[in-house]
């Protein structure tokens, strides 16, 4: 049987830098991923915020210098603004730094940063378990290791095997691309159209990322449909290459340590829930993984460096936005409040929500 120090398990932003980072470290390194092609189907709204706009999120600037550094070339749109629409269509608009990228090409780069790292890569290449140290593959010999990272998204199946298991709710989410040309700026719009989520246009460079998630499914609707129905409201082009996937949002978990498994990214419940995000915590959450694992095989420190980690940097700011996410949630489904909220707490309110902030009116900025 072949063995490797650290086997990564999909090879999205989490896997790929885990993977990156376990190899820079002297770990014999293996990337698997089930996809035939890295970064497609996309399922992402593809906006990464700019590497200034993560440390005001979360306090870790050396982590985010060593991790985070977004491809030029994977760069389809670079962004100034958010703008958040109410159900009657006013607009609240604050500044907000970032690009939107090719999550086609973005993966790709990760990925092979990792193998430049040292990391062997194979895919498409599916996972059906883990057994202790024992890694099982669809139609491949099973692997041995001695750490497992888990970021293989929200359905994990390692984390399944491992019994990872935390509170959340699964949000239902649809994304296509939509021709026309838009402004230098992100759109979300709240309402019925997407009951306990929003809607987005996140312009591309010659067309944009249009989607929606919600929390349910409205009485003989689909995804689909509704996004049909945003398209027709917003005036939209055809949304074309649609894909549909799931967002786990809950509170972040006490512990993202299970043996020698680890797991990182929309697999840890890693999500942020004000606004949906991921690529940005999966990044930070695969850095520390790689780099504990490296150090646990190297000198045999426990994994559970892991947790103080990634809590340090990512546990408070993910907590709080879940429990602003949950507030929130008390109005989402009517519009009138909905709108009435959104009013009552400004662009500024929103624009700290959107930082996983506590907005002024609500109890402060912290």
């Amino acid at each position: 049987m072949e063995e490797f120090d650290v086997v990564v398990v999909g090879a999205g932003p989490a896997g790929a830098t885990a993977a990156r980072f376990a190899a820079e470290g002297g770990a014999t390194t293996l990337l698997v991923d089930r996809r035939p092609e890295l970064g497609h189907p996309v399922q992402c709204g593809e906006f990464v915020p700019a590497a200034h706009e993560l440390t005001d999120l979360f306090d870790c600037p050396e982590a985010i210098h060593a991790s985070f550094d977004v491809p030029p070339e994977t760069v389809l749109r670079t962004t100034r603004t958010m703008a958040c629409v109410a159900p009657t269509g006013r607009r609240y608009d604050f500044p907000l730094d970032g690009f939107t990228v090719s999550r086609r090409a973005f993966d790709k780069v990760l990925a092979l940063r990792a193998e430049g790292a040292g990391a062997e890569l194979r895919h498409p290449l599916g996972v059906t378990g883990v057994q202790g140290d024992v890694v099982d593959f669809a139609r491949a010999p099973p692997v041995r290791a001695k750490v497992i990272i888990g970021a293989d998204g929200p359905l994990s199946t390692v984390g399944r095997s491992a019994q990872f298991s935390v509170p959340r709710r699964m949000y239902r989410m649809i994304t296509a691309t939509a021709e026309g040309r838009f402004p230098d700026e992100i759109a979300l719009y709240f309402g019925r159209l997407a009951p306990g989520g929003y809607a987005w246009t996140i312009p591309r460079a010659d067309d944009a990322n249009v989607g929606l998630g919600v929390a349910h499914l409205p009485r003989g609707s689909t995804l689909g449909g509704l996004l049909d129905e945003f398209a027709s409201e917003q005036r939209l082009g055809p949304a074309t290459e649609r894909t549909q996937w799931w967002v786990p949002l809950g509170p972040p978990p006490e512990s993202a340590v299970r043996g020698r498994v680890l797991m990182a990214g929309d697999a840890a419940n890693l999500v942020m829930a004000t606004n949906g995000g991921g690529i940005p915590t999966a990044i930070l959450s695969g850095f520390h993984a790689g780099a504990v694992a490296a150090d646990h095989v190297r000198t045999g420190s426990s994994l559970a460096e892991y947790d103080r980690r990634w809590k340090q940097h990512l546990f408070t700011p993910l907590d709080r936005a879940h429990r602003i996410k949950w507030l929130g949630d008390r109005v989402v489904e009517h519009d009138l409040l909905l709108a009435l909220g959104m009013r009552y707490i400004g662009a500024e309110g929103l624009d700290a929500m959107m930082r996983l902030k506590w907005p002024a009116r609500l109890g402060g900025n912290a």
